[in-house]
């Protein structure tokens, strides 16, 4: 009895080892991680600079939760742009060489095409290597080939980084002139110049929703084009309204920012949910099941209706992930 016990606890022993000889596999060498551009994590950029021949200098810096664009302007940068930049920052690197001796030239390096700065850290971005199509990065005493997509984000020009939102995320709309009608907060009432009685109150939200969500296509700078009219909003705890310029473009709503000198480019379905107020269109009350039997033959059945809910706001438009 008591050998038999030996016996599998020597088995028990025996299995052990060999399940740990499996799982940590000594004398093999775990493979290194991949090579990559940088070991900054995005978590902990700061700041972000781009710089290229003929351009102003974009410089970006983390505001709390947030970034901002302190230069060529100071105004909200598109949070999606930004994030998507920094998560190209760890590109795979397929080789490297030092930079000490090498010939920056040949490798487009004198000057770079583009330098850019996370935090402290210089990247120099140069030509790309002829057979593999990878580009030549230089980072302090290296050289390395990349994949090019994080190049590929830093050729935009700096109005590409400026948020794309015509007002601040969280911005409280306390009045609204628009072209043909003007809105203003009493209290907790809205009070509309000249009055219509005919309207809702879903028209006036469905307006001030349209203009809290509202997301242009494009920033440019400010073209000279012909003002349509003007609107103005005011905003709560900020001291000057907010005056858009509109201006005529067939086949966009072009709202102007004279103040910063920019232009943002929209859809033209969304002016008239941002340029005219009026009630939800509804549509017509159809019957959602048959008509009822009667026991008097005499007596008209009653057609069953379902009030549909109205469509929702227009006015805010998300740019697709290839931006």
């Amino acid at each position: 009895m008591k050998s038999r016990l030996w016996l599998n606890l020597a088995l028990v022993v025996v299995i052990a080892v060999l399940a740990a000889l499996i799982y940590f596999k000594p004398g093999i060498k775990k493979p290194a991680p991949p090579a990559t551009l940088t070991h900054l994590r995005a978590a902990d950029i700061t700041s972000i600079r781009i710089s290229r021949a003929h351009t102003p200098t974009v410089e970006l810096v983390r505001d709390g939760a947030s970034w901002r664009m302190t230069a060529p302007l100071n105004i909200q940068a598109d949070q999606y742009l930004v994030k998507s930049l920094l998560d190209d920052i760890d590109e795979s690197v397929k080789s490297s060489f030092p930079a000490k001796q090498a010939d920056l030239g040949k490798y487009g390096l004198n000057p770079p095409h583009i330098r850019l700065w996370l935090n402290n850290t210089e990247f120099d971005f140069g030509a790309t290597e002829p057979i593999s199509d990878y580009r030549y990065v230089k980072t302090g005493d290296s050289i390395r080939l990349t994949p090019g997509l994080l190049y590929f984000r830093l050729t935009h020009g700096p109005m590409w980084w400026v948020s794309k939102r015509l007002l601040p995320k969280d911005a409280h709309i306390i009045g609204l002139q628009l072209p043909d009608a003007t809105l203003t907060l009493k209290g907790d009432q809205w009070q509309l110049a000249p009055a219509d009685p005919s309207l809702s109150a879903d028209a006036i939200q469905n307006l001030l929703t349209a203009w809290s969500t509202a997301q242009a296509i494009s920033v440019d700078k400010l073209s000279h084009g012909k003002s349509e009219g003007e609107v103005a909003i005011e905003l709560a705890h900020v001291a000057k309204p907010l005056r858009f310029a509109i201006l005529g473009e067939p086949g966009f709503l072009v709202l102007a920012r004279p103040d910063l000198g920019l232009q943002y480019n929209l859809d033209s379905y969304q002016r008239a949910s941002l340029l005219e107020l009026k009630n939800p269109a509804r549509a017509p009350a159809t019957a959602a099941a048959k008509p009822a039997a009667s026991s008097n033959p005499r007596q008209p059945a009653h057609t069953a209706h379902k009030e549909p809910p109205h469509a929702g706001t227009a006015g805010s438009r998300n740019y697709p992930p290839g931006y």
